[in-house]
Parts: C-alpha cells; sequence; structure tokens
C-alpha cells in the first residue's frame, strides 16, 4: 500500500467544495491558512503540510458547527485516505488545545486534541487569530475575546503558544498579522474560490 500524498492547495479547495463546504467556511480557512503559511516560510515547519492543514483544518464544518467537527473533520480526512500527519492536524486545532479532559466533557471521543509539533501548532494558532470569514485579530484582541467568553486557561494557553511560535519565526506573530491586515491579501488558489483579488500595494 502506498504512502498517502499531501494534497495540493487546490486539492485541499476542491475537497472543502466535494464535502459541501459552505462559502463562509472557505473564507474562513483561506484567511487562517494566508497567516500560517507566513509562519511556516518564516520558522522551519514544513510548509506544504502547513497549508494543507490550513486549508482542511474545518473541514468537519461541511457536516457540523459544533466542537465535534474536530472529530468530523478527522474522519473526513482518514476516509479520504490523507496522510496521517494532516490527521492530527485537523484533530488538533480546536482552541488552544485541549487536554484529554476538556475533549471527554466536550463529548469528543477518546483521542488527542492537543498540537504538539510546530505544524499543528501553526495552524491551530493561526485559526484563533482569524475572526469568522476573515477578520485578522492580534493576540491581545483573540486573548480578550477568550477571557470574554471565560476561557481563561485557553487564553492562558494562547498565550504562551503565540510567545512560542513568534520565537520560531523570528518576529511577533502580531506583525505578520497587522501586515496582511494592512494589505487584506488572500493569496494563491484562495483568490479563485473566494472571488477576491490580492490587494496591489
Amino acid at each position: 500500500m502506498s504512502t498517502p500524498r499531501m494534497p495540493s492547495e487546490t486539492e485541499c479547495l476542491d475537497i472543502l467544495r466535494e464535502e459541501g463546504c459552505k462559502r463562509n467556511v472557505i473564507e474562513h480557512v483561506c484567511t487562517v491558512h494566508s497567516i500560517a503559511v507566513e509562519m511556516a516560510r518564516l520558522s522551519s515547519a514544513d510548509r506544504d503540510l502547513v497549508a494543507a492543514g490550513a486549508l482542511l483544518h474545518d473541514v468537519g464544518r461541511c457536516q457540523r458547527h459544533d466542537i465535534l467537527h474536530v472529530s468530523e473533520g478527522a474522519r473526513i480526512a482518514r476516509q479520504r485516505n490523507l496522510p496521517d500527519a494532516l490527521v492530527n492536524v485537523i484533530e488538533r486545532h480546536v482552541a488552544a488545545g485541549l487536554t484529554e479532559e476538556e475533549a471527554k466533557d466536550s463529548g469528543l471521543p477518546p483521542g488527542t486534541y492537543m498540537p504538539r509539533t510546530l505544524e499543528e501548532k501553526i495552524v491551530c494558532h493561526a485559526d484563533n487569530l482569524v475572526k469568522g470569514t476573515g477578520g485578522l485579530q492580534t493576540l491581545d484582541e483573540a486573548l480578550k475575546e477568550m477571557q470574554r467568553r471565560g476561557y481563561s486557561i485557553t487564553a492562558e494557553r494562547m498565550e504562551r503558544m503565540h510567545a512560542e511560535l513568534s520565537e520560531a519565526c523570528g518576529e511577533n506573530v502580531d506583525e505578520i498579522v497587522r501586515g496582511l491586515r494592512s494589505t487584506g491579501r488572500i493569496k494563491g488558489p484562495c483568490a479563485a474560490y473566494t472571488g477576491q483579488r490580492d490587494a496591489r500595494p
């Protein structure tokens, strides 16, 4: 049996369409992708894995929009024989990671929901820095939102992850967010799928 191949960015977008994802989900993952691939470029992360993970992290939202979209997304990825590393990114992207007890309390099936690898952390944190379909936010803005919702432990985890990823990138991740926010860029195949063009400087 051959080793599963990492899907290209265009193939990931095709998977979202085939699974029936709505436009707002695609716009969201495209914005997450724009932050995540920039973090991958600045760090030692596997760019292909980060790009695919960013685009497919919410594939489970094609079926449901509660927290179980995480396990649903992992199921879809396994059914499509996608690489295990990609399945892990999808399964471990929620909040700033969930402990075994938190996952159980949330009704998730047994599994690992805490990001471990650099690639898993990049996609998880990029997701936290995107509000809705395209609103980019800095760490401080994301922390305020988490604290407002009563997720103080998650906020602490997110802050630690932000510091770790900023060190890995050699640049504060907030600067990446500000740069993308100032141009409004959505690059590559995403632009064709969402009807958005790269902003001209």
